[in-house]
C-alpha cells in the first residue's frame, strides 16, 4: 500500500543512508506498535540500488534468542560475519563492521526484544560509528520501552552526532479519509476510532464487516480470519504461535492453505519462511487460540523445528515450555543458556537456567547438578549474589552428600567469591580457607589453583601482603603448569597489587602490567580491567605524589567503558572524584561522584569511593546531606571488613564530626579503625587516622614511617605540614594545616583557600577561631550568589559548555572528560536548557557571555 504523509521521514533516513558512505550513521525510527516503522525502512531500502541490505529482528520469545538479528544477518551475509558467530564478541562486531563499511545497511527490528547480547553490540556498533563509515537501522516500539530501561539506556548511549531519530506519526484524518476512499469504503468515524494508526486503519479497511468500524484491531484481524477457510485457519493459527518468521517446512504440505492466508493478507512470504504483516495481528489471532488449542500447536510446531538444521535452541526451548513439556525443556534449555551466556546475554541464560532447573524439580541430584550450575554461574555475573549463593550452597550439599570432594571443594571456592561481592568479607575468607583445605586432596587441579587466587585475592584486600604473596605465587605457578591463562591472569593481579603496596612496588606494577596483557589478549575483561583498577588505586591510595597516577585511572577508565563494565566505571569514577578533592578540582570532582552515584548501586564496593568523596565534600560546605551520604558510605565499607574501604570512611566521619565540635565523637570515628591501619595498613591510612586522633584531642604515638604532613602536624610544626602538603599539590590539606596556626597571615591565607573552594563550614569554624582569638581584620567570605555557578551550571555541565564553546563533539566531550557517551549526552541537554537555547552554536555565545573558558591541555 502507498505510504502517505511519509516524506519528511523517508528524506531523513535516505538521507543518513547516503551520508553513511562517508561518516557512519545509526537511525533509530521509534513508535507505536502499527505507525509504520518497518513500512518506512521497507520503502527506502527498496530504493537503495546495488547497496545490499541485512535484516535481522528481535523476537518476542519467552526468553529472547542470544544475539538473534545479528545470526538472522549473518545467514544472508554469508562470509565472514558467519564465520564470526563461531568466535568471541569481538569477531562478530569486527565482522558486522566490515559489513558496514562494504555499503551494506544493517537492519535491526524490534530492538525493544532484543536480548542482552544483541543490545551489547548495538552499543558497541554505535561508538565504533563515531569513526568509521555504515548504516545501522533501528527499530523499536515506543510504548514498550517502558519496561526494558536497558534498551533505554542502550539507544541514550548512541553518540549524538551519528544518530538521527525518526519518530512517524499518525496518519492525518485526512490521510485515513483517502485510504477509506480508495478502498470503496468511506468511514467517517475511522480516524477517530483508529488514531491514525496505519495497521488499524488497514486492518479495519481490509475487514469483511461492512456496517461499521471494528472496535480494535483484533477485531479487525478476526474478521479477516472468519473469511478463510478452516484449512487457511488451522495455519494462521500455526503461525500465529510462532513469534517472527516460521519457516514454511513447519506448515507440512499446507501449500494452497497458506496461499489462501497470504491473499487474504494475513500472512507475507519471504523466502522460505512466512509471517505475519504485524505482530499485532500474529497477537490477535494468538489471543482467540483457546489454551489447551495454543499448548497443542506449541507442541507441533517443536516437534517440526526438531527436524530443522541449525534451529535456535531459544526458540526451541519457547515453545518446549509453552508446551510444558519437560523432557524437551530438559534437552534445549541449556544449550539455549549457554549460547545466551556465550553471546553476553548472562540475564537470558539465568532465565533458561531456572527453566532447565524448575523442569528437574523431583529428579535425582545429578540431573539437578548442570541447572543448578548454571544458575549459580549466571546470577553471579549478571549481579543477582543471593540467587548465586543460594544455587551453590545446593550444590555443595548434592556433592558433599556423593563424596565428589573436587566439586565440594571447587563450590567452596566458589561462594567464598560470591560472599566477598556480597560485602560478607570475614565469611568469605572462612569459606575459602576450607576451599583449600579440601583441594589440597587434588594438588595437580584448575580448582586448586583458583582457590589459591581467590584467598590470595582476599589476603590482598585485607593487607596480609606476605600471605597475598604466598598463596597467589603458589597458584600461579600450579596455573602455568596446567595452562590455565585465566588463573595465571587471577593470581599475578593479586601477587602484583601486594607488592605495589610495598617497597617491591615497580615489580609489583610490572606483574599488574602482565596480568592485564594476558587477560586483555585472551578475552577476560573483567580480569584485565581488575588490574588496570588496581594499578591506579594502589598509587593513589599509597604514592599520592606519584604523577602517573591521573592518568593510570583515565587508561582504566577508557578500558571499563569501552567494555561497559559498569561496576568498574562507577568504581573508578569515584576514584578520579577522590584524586581531584585531593588536587584542589572540587567541581570536577563532585561531577565524578554524582555520575557514579547515577549509575545505581552495582555488586560489590564500587560505590563506596563516590560516596565518600561526596560525603567529606558535603561536610566542609557544610551541607546538611553529609550525615546521611557518609553514614550509607560507612555502610558499605563495613560490609566489606576491608580497610581500604574502612579507613578512608573512617577519616572522613571524624573530620565531620570535628568541624561540628564534637571531639568525642571525632576520636571515637577516627580510632574505631585506628588499630586496624596500625597493624595491617599503609601509613598513609594509618597516619591520617593518627592525625584525627590528635585533632580530637586523643593520644597517639608517633611512628617513623608516618607521611611527613602528617608526622609535622602532630608534632605541632604547622608550617612544615604545610609546606609538605604543597610539594604534593594538595590545596585543601595545605589550608587546614595553615589554619592550625596561631599566625594571622597564615589563617588569612587559609581563609582565602577554603573560600576559594568553596568550604565553608571550615571558613566559618576558622573565622570564629580568629574572632575569639581577638584578631581585627578577618576577611569577609564570599556573597552566596557568587559561589554559584553561572546560570545554575553544576561543576560538570560547566566543563561540557566549554568544551561545546570549543567546538567538540559528544565523542570528543566523553574522550576528553573520561566519562560515558550516555552521560555526556545528559549533560548537554541539560546545558542548553538552562541557557535557554537551542543549538550547540548558541550555547558557544552563551559561554563567550559567562566568561567560560577551558584552559588548555
Amino acid at each position: 500500500m502507498e505510504l502517505l504523509e511519509r516524506d519528511d521521514e523517508q528524506a531523513v533516513l535516505a538521507t543518513a543512508i547516503e551520508e553513511s558512505g562517508a561518516a557512519g550513521r545509526v537511525v533509530v525510527v521509534d513508535g507505536e506498535a502499527g505507525i509504520g516503522k518497518t513500512a518506512l525502512v521497507t520503502s527506502v531500502c527498496e530504493r537503495l540500488g546495488s547497496r545490499r541490505v541485512l535484516w535481522g529482528a528481535c523476537d518476542p520469545l519467552i526468553t529472547p534468542r542470544a544475539i538473534g538479528p545479528l545470526r538472522d544477518v549473518a545467514r544472508a551475509a554469508g562470509g565472514a560475519l558467519l564465520a564470526a558467530l563461531d568466535g568471541s564478541r569481538e569477531d562478530v562486531l569486527a565482522a558486522a563492521l566490515d559489513e558496514l563499511a562494504a555499503r551494506s545497511v544493517l537492519v535491526v527490528e524490534d530492538l525493544h526484544w532484543a536480548d542482552d547480547g544483541t543490545l551489547d553490540l548495538v552499543a558497541l556498533l554505535g561508538r565504533r560509528l563515531v569513526r568509521s563509515p555504515g548504516a545501522l537501522v533501528l527499530t523499536c516500539r515506543s510504548e514498550a520501552l517502558a519496561d526494558r530501561p536497558e534498551v533505554r539506556r542502550v539507544i541514550a548511549t548512541l553518540p549524538r552526532e551519528c544518530v538521527r531519530r525518526i519518530e512517524p506519526r499518525p496518519l492525518s484524518a485526512g490521510a485515513v479519509a483517502l485510504l477509506a476512499e480508495r478502498a470503496g469504503r468511506p468511514m467517517p468515524d475511522l480516524h477517530a476510532a483508529s488514531g491514525g494508526n496505519p495497521f488499524y486503519v488497514t486492518e479495519v479497511l481490509a475487514a469483511a464487516d461492512r456496517d461499521g468500524v471494528p472496535a480494535s484491531v483484533r477485531d479487525a484481524v478476526a474478521l479477516r480470519v472468519a473469511g478463510i477457510s478452516p484449512a487457511a485457519r488451522e495455519v494462521a493459527e500455526l503461525a500465529a504461535v510462532v513469534p517472527g518468521a516460521a519457516e514454511v517446512r513447519l506448515f507440512g504440505a499446507r501449500a494452497a492453505a497458506i496461499d489462501e492466508c497470504i491473499a487474504a493478507g494475513l500472512l507475507t512470504l519471504r523466502e522460505d519462511t512466512v509471517a505475519f504483516r504485524h505482530d499485532l495481528a500474529r497477537r490477535a489471532v494468538e489471543d482467540a487460540v483457546s489454551p489447551i488449542r495454543r499448548r497443542e500447536l506449541d507442541r507441533l510446531v517443536l516437534a517440526a523445528l526438531e527436524g530443522v538444521p541449525g534451529a535456535d535452541p531459544a526458540r526451541l526451548a519457547h515453545h518446549a515450555r509453552r508446551a510444558g513439556d519437560v523432557a524437551a525443556i530438559r534437552r534445549f534449555a541449556p544449550a539455549a543458556a549457554r549460547a545466551a551466556s556465550a553471546a553476553g546475554g548472562h540475564r537470558q541464560a539465568l532465565e533458561h537456567w531456572e527453566a532447565a532447573l524448575a523442569a528437574e524439580e523431583g529428579a535425582d541430584p545429578p540431573g539437578r547438578r548442570a541447572a543448578l550450575e548454571g544458575v549459580a554461574i549466571e546470577a553471579y555475573l549478571c549481579g543477582r549474589p543471593e540467587r548465586a549463593l543460594e544455587a551453590r550452597r545446593a550444590l555443595l550439599a548434592i556433592h558433599e552428600a556423593s563424596g565428589d570432594a573436587l566439586r565440594a571443594g571447587d563450590d567452596l571456592r566458589w561462594l567464598s567469591r560470591v560472599l566477598w561481592w556480597s560485602g560478607r568479607g570475614e565469611e568469605a575468607t572462612a569459606v575459602g580457607d576450607r576451599a583449600i583445605a579440601a583441594l589440597e586432596a587434588f594438588p595437580e587441579s584448575r580448582e586448586l589453583a583458583m582457590a589459591l587466587s581467590g584467598r590470595a585475592q582476599l589476603a590482598m584486600l585485607d593487607e596480609r601482603h606476605d600471605d597475598a604473596v604466598a598463596l597467589g605465587t603458589r597458584a600461579e605457578a600450579l596455573a602455568r603448569r596446567l595452562d590455565d591463562t585465566e588463573t595465571v591472569a587471577h593470581a599475578l593481579t593479586n601477587v602484583g597489587s601486594a607488592l605495589l603496596k610495598g617497597p617491591d612496588d615497580e615489580r609489583g606494577r610490572a606483574m599488574l602490567e602482565e596480568a592485564f596483557a594476558l587477560a586483555a589478549a585472551a578475552g577476560y575483561d573483567d580480569h584485565a580491567a581488575r588490574a588496570l583498577v588496581n594499578i591506579a588505586l594502589s598509587t593513589l591510595m599509597l604514592r599520592r605524589d606519584d604523577p602517573r597516577v591521573a592518568a593510570d585511572i583515565d587508561r582504566a577508565m577508557r578500558f571499563a567503558v569501552e567494555r561497559g563494565l559498569d561496576g568498574y566505571v562507577q568504581y573508578l569514577l569515584g576514584a578520579r572524584a577522590g584524586l581531584g578533592l585531593l588536587r584542589g578540582a572540587w567541581g570536577p570532582a563532585e561531577a565524578d561522584a554524582r555520575a557514579s552515584l547515577e549509575l545505581g548501586e552495582q555488586p560489590g564496593v564500587s560505590i563506596c569511593p563516590a560516596l565518600t568523596v561526596l560525603g567529606r565534600m558535603q561536610t566542609r560546605r557544610g551541607e546538611a546531606e553529609a550525615d546521611t551520604t557518609l553514614a550509607e558510605a560507612w555502610r558499605v565499607a563495613v560490609s566489606t571488613g576491608e580497610l581500604q574501604r574502612l579507613a578512608p570512611v573512617a577519616a572522613s566521619r571524624a573530620e565531620h564530626a570535628w568541624l561540628e565540635g564534637d571531639l568525642a565523637t571525632a576520636a571515637t570515628a577516627a580510632g574505631e579503625v585506628y588499630e586496624l591501619a596500625s597493624s595491617r595498613g599503609g601509613p598513609w591510612a594509618r597516619g591520617e587516622l593518627a592525625y584525627w586522633l590528635w585533632r580530637a584531642g586523643a593520644p597517639v604515638a608517633a611512628r617513623d614511617d608516618d607521611p611527613e604532613p602528617y608526622a609535622r602536624a602532630i608534632a605541632g610544626d604547622w608550617r612544615g605540614a604545610a609546606d609538605a602538603w604543597a610539594a604534593l599539590g594538595f590545596p585543601y590539606e595545605r589550608a587546614d594545616a595553615l589554619a592550625d596556626a596561631d599566625d594571622e597571615a597564615a589563617q588569612v591565607e587559609a581563609l582565602a583557600t577554603f573560600d576559594e573552594l568553596g568550604a565553608t563550614r571550615s571558613a566559618s569554624r576558622l573565622r570564629r577561631r580568629m574572632r575569639a582569638a581577638g584578631v581585627a581584620r578577618i576577611p569577609r567570605g564570599p556573597r552566596p550568589a557568587s559561589r554559584a555557578g553561572p546560570a545554575g551550571l553544576t561543576p560538570r555541565q560547566r566543563e561540557v559548555l566549554a568544551l561545546i564553546a570549543d567546538g567538540a563533539t559528544n565523542a570528543e566531550i566523553a574522550e576528553a572528560l573520561v566519562i560515558a557517551p550516555k552521560t555526556v549526552d545528559h549533560h548537554v541537554s541539560a546545558v542548553l536548557s538552562k541557557l535557554g537555547v537551542t543549538s550547540r552554536r548558541e550555547a558557544g555565545a552563551a559561554a563567550a557571555r559567562l566568561g567560560e573558558s577551558r584552559d588548555p591541555p
